[in-house]
């Protein structure tokens, strides 16, 4: 009897163990109570890491790009509903990077008010020609902007290449 509860007992300490040290960390620096800024700063240091961690203009710009090719191919597909759902989404992302990035505010301000009227109003009507004219027009608008942001190197085509995507089919 002795025996068994014994080896119970190193049983339940090896489990106790291994589960503990599964879950210790290897950098002793992590098991330290660091102070978090998010907690222990003041206002004005959280405010400052916070830009600091806020993505920039990069990280935003490929989803845009992806909707922009989503956008072109679900037309080209009758697709409307999913096109409309698409050119909404690049304006809200171009809207975050307006308040994410002030400094590229006007010229962000600039490219929506010349671009997203004919891109609504082109889906709206149903119009593959239009859309096409639109997404060319957009297509020299990116550019434009890129340019003027200084990254003139990063081009736009007026016709994307066809996007890997479930709703409108994958390349071929």
């Amino acid at each position: 009897m002795k025996t068994s509860i014994l080896g119970s007992v190193v049983v339940l300490m090896l489990i106790v163990g291994v589960v503990t040290g599964a879950h210790a960390s290897n950098y002793p620096e992590y098991e330290k109570d660091i102070p978090d800024w998010r907690v222990t700063g003041t206002p004005a240091e959280q405010l400052k890491a916070l830009v600091k961690v806020t993505p920039g203009t990069h990280h935003w710009m490929p989803e845009i790009a992806y909707r922009y090719q989503s956008l072109y191919w679900a037309g080209q597909q009758g697709k409307w509903e999913f096109a409309g759902y698409q050119a909404r989404s690049m304006e809200k992302m171009i809207k975050r990077v307006a308040n994410a990035r002030a400094k590229r505010a006007p010229a962000i301000k600039h490219f929506r008010e010349n671009v997203f009227p004919d891109l609504y109003q082109s889906v709206e009507k149903r119009n593959f020609e239009a859309l096409k004219v639109s997404i060319a027009k957009t297509s020299a608008e990116c550019m434009a902007c890129h340019a003027k942001e200084g990254f003139a190197y990063i081009t736009v085509p007026a016709v994307p290449p066809k996007p890997n995507n479930l709703v409108l089919g994958f390349p071929k």
